[in-house]
């Protein structure tokens, strides 16, 4: 799972994925993973269940992007019908960093394609979550299933393959 030794990775991440690991129960153990999740603070006002200030004390970082990278947004924008100029915003970052986006947003997953930026979503992090035994695979299913019911829908195809392999890891493992 792209684990240096000794070195904290960094990650972009979305509201969409905090929004979905909230609904799946997952935030408390989201900041166990050996990495910093950062966000911009453009989209600071989207989080409101749990509120920033929550996500803040548990590990959340926040980064203000340059004037420069402001008007990235705007020409993206252009390019862009949707996602937002906030959504955007961490587009910007990640490419910025070199690093990897983590959301569930399809139409912001298109742009990061489009744009070079490689993107994961709920349910890698999920996976990353287990691979790191920070949560059984039987957790993985009931935390996918409790998102679903919450009208959470994160990447289908990504979150099927990995459901899969979930099911047959804990089969093995009880």
């Amino acid at each position: 799972m792209n684990l240096t030794a000794g070195k904290l990775l960094r990650y972009v991440i979305d509201t969409s994925t905090l929004i979905d690991l909230n609904r799946g129960n997952l935030l408390p153990v989201l900041f166990r993973l050996p990495c910093i999740f950062v966000i911009t603070d453009l989209i600071i006002h989207e989080l409101r269940d749990p509120p920033f200030e929550k996500l803040s004390t548990m590990g959340l970082s926040v980064e203000h992007l340059s004037p420069e990278k402001i008007a990235e947004i705007y020409v993206l924008s252009g390019k862009y019908e949707k996602p937002s100029p906030e959504d955007l915003s961490v587009l910007v970052l990640a490419k910025s960093k070199g690093t990897i986006l983590i959301t569930s947003d399809t139409a912001l997953r298109h742009a990061a394609a489009d744009n070079g930026v490689d993107y994961y979503g709920t349910c890698w992090l999920i996976d990353f979550l287990a691979d790191q035994n920070i949560i059984s695979y039987s957790q993985a299913v009931s935390a996918y299933n409790l998102i679903r019911k919450n009208q959470r829908f994160p990447p289908g195809e990504e979150c099927r393959r990995l459901l899969s392999q979930w099911v047959k890891k804990r089969k093995l493992l009880e």
